[in-house]
């Protein structure tokens, strides 16, 4: 099978790559579509035909951007695939959401009649747009894009990156903007050339802005449950390989989030499933918000991940997700929280740490990893830089209920280092 991704061993953040999303629209798989659609503008001149041709070379236009955002989300870097995945009438859908999110500041501006309130919502909507955008290119779903929850759930998710993004799309417009106030004097005697020009720059900057979108989704895809699969997982149209999934991919272009979530849910129910389907699952379930099911889902999947499949490193992200849903979520097997804490903390995820053995003690309370759960959150507390008191405080007692344990001498070492300045 020919190489058609660029995927990276490592995802770079976002800022580290930016020359990539300028010349992206290059890409052989990009470039002549670009190209037709900007010859094929010199038709917009005829006479009422042209009106139709330029809603229907716009479509092309929308339509392809959704497909790099969304295909650039899942890892495939050199261009969409050779089948299209997005609906043809995501268009109409781009311009619903606008006008649906006009519509929505213009109803609740005029309620409470505030000029503050006015900008804040303003300024809010405006950062929430690329979110709205994102949302829409992974489900189709118009309801889905105008969810301000799952908007949120991106912006937190992805931090000042996705501010950064932002920014940068605002930047790419003015550069649009700019770049045709250069060229387009040098081309406006001639009405066809001057079509042809305006409209490639158009399309080379929307498909540079789409992927810059698809990437902030791929670097911070394990964190939104997107699934970014390598190239041998994918055949050569990118599709995934598994029937299943691809009818649940079918039925979320359709807008069926929901029937799609509960197509997987139930073939793991009922027959269970490999462990494609089950991340498939969770992407949805992330994606519509559904709490209560992603929770129920990562209480069977954690332990199938840690004995089944000894792949301790998804089944940590998987907890980190349902924790970050409820933090009151916790492994249903409790002699799951130790290797777990174990790994948040050789990777330095000391929040993670802490979240895990969070109320050990309550639940379990003769557990025999209870000690070294509690030293792991002893310790992440000093490397999130915590006064010691609190950390050497619990040592103390660790020490004194379990003089006899294996970490007992690490202990005293921990108490030595750090609590000469403590009292006794």
């Amino acid at each position: 099978m020919s190489k058609l991704f660029d995927q990276e061993p490592e995802i770079k953040p976002v800022w580290q790559v930016i020359p990539r999303f300028f010349r992206y629209p290059l890409k052989a798989r990009v470039l002549p579509t670009l190209a037709f659609i900007s010859a094929a503008s010199v038709l917009t001149l005829i006479p009422i035909l042209g009106f139709f041709i330029w809603l229907l070379l716009w479509a092309m236009l929308f339509k392809v951007s959704y497909e790099i955002l969304s295909s650039t989300a899942s890892g495939m870097m050199e261009g969409p695939p050779s089948v299209t995945q997005m609906s043809d009438g995501i268009m109409f859908k781009h311009i619903g959401l606008l006008l649906a999110m006009g519509f929505a500041y213009a109803v609740i501006v005029g309620v409470v009649g505030s000029l503050t309130f006015a900008l804040v919502l303003g300024l809010f909507l405006m950062l929430a747009l690329p979110a709205a955008m994102m949302t829409l290119a992974m489900t189709q779903s118009l309801v889905q894009a105008l969810n301000p929850v799952t908007w949120v759930h991106i912006m937190r998710t992805c931090g000042w990156a996705y501010l950064l993004t932002t920014v940068f799309l605002l930047l790419m417009l003015l550069s649009q903007a700019q770049a045709e106030a250069w060229l387009l004097p040098v081309v406006g005697g001639s009405m066809l050339l001057f079509s042809v020009v305006s409209t490639f720059i158009s399309a080379y900057f929307m498909a540079a802005s789409f992927h810059l979108m698809g990437y902030l989704l791929y670097q911070f895809h394990d964190e939104l449950g997107i699934d970014a699969a390598p190239p041998a997982a994918r055949d050569e149209h990118g599709d995934s390989q598994d029937p299943l999934i691809d009818e649940a991919n079918a039925l979320v272009r359709e807008g069926q989030v929901e029937q799609a979530a509960s197509l997987l849910g139930g073939e793991i129910r009922q027959q269970g499933a490999e462990r494609p389907v089950h991340d498939h699952y969770r992407k949805l379930l992330l994606t519509r918000g559904d709490k209560n099911a992603l929770l129920d889902h990562g209480r069977e999947y954690i332990p199938m991940l840690i004995h089944s499949l000894n792949d301790s490193a998804r089944a940590l992200d998987v907890a980190g997700e349902c924790m970050e849903a409820d933090p009151g979520f916790r492994p249903a097997n409790p002699d799951d929280v130790l290797p777990l804490a174990r790994l948040a903390f050789a990777q330095r995820r000391h929040d993670l740490v802490l979240k895990l053995t969070s109320g050990f003690a309550k639940r379990h309370r003769q557990h025999p990893d209870l000690a070294e759960n509690y030293f792991l959150a002893a310790q992440s507390m000093l490397e999130k830089g915590e006064d010691a008191g609190k950390p050497v405080g619990l040592v103390r007692q660790l020490r004194k209920r379990f003089p006899n344990h294996p970490l007992a001498d690490d202990m005293a070492r921990f108490e030595s280092s750090f609590g000469d300045t403590m009292p006794g």
